[in-house]
């Protein structure tokens, strides 16, 4: 369920870039996406993005999720709507915060954070969140 960091280097490799054009085409510095390259650090979901569409790669191949490496034509996902998406579940789940936060490990406060948007969720976060509300990762990425 982590991102396939040996995949990002492999894809990179593939299209011919350096380091430092990703880098550049992700506006960070070269030193920091090789720290996610070596996976020395956790990738935030908006890089994962826009990695999945500089590939052409859905974005749960990248996360590890799925094995599929189909060819994709891909709009930059729109955090809102997954915020509404998460919402809209939860409210017709009956959920309580406390009920989510127990099951993805994290704090009732963080996890209202969350959902509200006053935090950015971590990758890792949205993956649990995407398993548990049964959301597919690039439906869910991929919608307006």
């Amino acid at each position: 369920m982590l991102l396939r960091y040996r995949l990002i280097k492999d894809l990179r490799e593939d299209h011919d870039y350096s380091q430092n054009d990703v880098a550049t085409y992700l506006k960070v510095n070269r030193s920091t996406y090789a720290s996610w390259e070596n996976g020395d650090n956790y990738i935030p979901l908006q890089i994962v993005d826009k990695l999945s569409i500089l590939y052409s790669v859905p974005r749960s191949f990248l996360l590890g999720v799925t094995k599929r490496k189909k060819h994709l034509s891909l709009e930059p996902m729109n955090y809102d709507y997954i915020l509404r998406t998460f919402n809209k579940i939860k409210q017709e789940k009956g959920y309580t915060y406390k009920e989510i936060s127990d099951k993805i490990g994290v704090s009732r406060s963080n996890c209202y954070k969350y959902y509200k948007g006053i935090y950015k969720m971590p990758t890792s976060i949205f993956i649990l969140l995407c398993e548990f509300n049964n959301v597919d990762i690039d439906e869910i990425c991929s919608k307006p």
